[in-house]
């Protein structure tokens, strides 16, 4: 039978890798699921976070906008959410999993937060771009007045925190080095610098740009709530103080302050909708940080058939293997 539905219309099964609807699933699960670790529980509850699809459009059609997008869908790849407005997908349940383990967590840690704080409160910004009236919506976990200013948390459930590392640095300019088999070499420098020699510095784990994005981006909705937050906490103004962003481990948490920065905010606020609200559909993904994600894109093989070919890091070394080929001989 065709299903015209579009967006997440079921489950990949673990097992055989074929489309399964979702109570399918979930009656495989009760009666034993074999080969499957999902238990019934976990199928259910996958099943109940299922989110409206058009949860940003309905918010932004009540709020008189043409289109809505929240953070979360800004700081995706925009091909992956046009793809998924258009298309069909299906994805594995162990995929909501772990998105509904850190929904768990977010829902402890939201309840203990204290005077002052703003916790989980949706906050919407109505504005004009292109021609278009766009909504942005955001839901930042934790948002607090100090006396320097707001201050935002975000909180990041993971397997793999970010960690702090020993980094050789050159003895002359005491400039990072780069590796190079078993040498060190100094750029600024042209030098080699004898493994020995280089001393090594330690660098504090650093927060993921997408996560120091995302905090950004909530400082202006923020800044475009101040009426609303000050109803909640009245001495409030529009002073910011900073943002962290805490990571869990299976350890313990990882704490890590990032500064805030409007204009970054403002031009990949600008870039992100400049691409999502094209008539063409966004490119695929070129950053090397940000190829990591076609590895986990349920439409992937859709986009690939877009784009002619492989996409993700497969797309980069074609390009490399062309690039080679066409070298001249002798080069």
């Amino acid at each position: 039978m065709t299903n015209n539905q579009n967006g997440l219309v079921g489950f990949t099964c673990e097992v055989t890798d074929q489309p399964i609807p979702f109570h399918d699933c979930l009656d495989c699960a009760i009666k034993g699921a074999p080969g499957c670790s999902m238990v019934p529980a976990v199928i259910q509850a996958a099943i109940n976070s299922l989110r409206d699809p058009n949860y940003s459009d309905k918010l932004a059609f009540q709020a008189g906008a043409d289109i809505g997008f929240s953070v979360t869908e800004l700081l995706n790849c925009p091909r992956q959410t046009r793809l998924k407005v258009e298309n069909p997908y299906h994805e594995k349940p162990s995929s909501l999993y772990r998105m509904n383990r850190g929904t768990g967590y977010h829902a402890l840690l939201s309840a203990a937060a204290g005077n002052g704080c703003i916790s989980e409160q949706t906050l919407t910004w109505k504005f004009t771009y292109r021609g278009r009236s766009i909504l942005l919506v955001g839901t930042p976990d934790l948002v607090e007045w100090t006396q320097n200013g707001w201050y935002i948390t975000d909180y990041k459930v993971t397997g793999k925190a970010p960690f702090g590392r020993k980094v050789p640095k050159c003895p002359h300019c005491a400039g990072e080095v780069y590796k190079d088999g078993r040498d060190f070499f100094c750029q600024p420098c042209n030098v080699q610098v004898k493994n020995r020699h280089a001393p090594r510095v330690y660098v504090p784990p650093q927060a993921r740009s997408s996560h120091v994005a995302q905090v950004n981006l909530y400082a202006l909705l923020v800044e475009k709530n101040l009426p609303l937050l000050k109803a909640k906490v009245p001495q409030a103004s529009a002073k910011f103080a900073g943002a962290q962003i805490v990571y869990f481990p299976d350890d313990k948490p990882v704490r890590i302050q990032v500064g805030l920065d409007r204009n970054e905010a403002m031009t990949l606020l600008k870039k992100k909708l400049a691409a999502l609200i094209d008539p063409d559909l966004p490119p695929v993904l070129e950053d090397v940080d940000e190829l990591w994600r076609c590895d986990y894109c349920p439409l992937r093989t859709v986009c690939e058939q877009h784009h002619g070919g492989p996409v993700g890091k497969d797309g980069l070394l074609s390009e490399l293997e062309a690039e080679q080929e066409l070298q001249p001989e002798g080069a």
